[in-house]
């Protein structure tokens, strides 16, 4: 069972890396084509934000299931 957790955690923390970097490269395509107002310093300041939460998802993840 110890194991079944182990792999179940180790896939959690790879849905969300892997789930986050589709959104960022999602993101900055869309922003690309439609939101060419927005200037970049901004748009990457909200990419770092996400990039932060995501760790920090990663990390929660971690803690529970060490």
């Amino acid at each position: 069972m110890e194991y079944f957790w182990k792999i179940i955690g180790t896939l959690s923390i790879l849905l969300v890396f892997f789930g986050s970097m589709y959104n960022l490269f999602a993101a900055e395509e869309y922003a690309k084509k439609k939101l060419n107002y927005i200037p970049a310093f901004l748009r990457y300041i909200a990419y770092g934000i996400g990039i932060f939460c995501s760790g920090y998802v990663i990390n929660l993840i971690t803690n529970s299931f060490a």
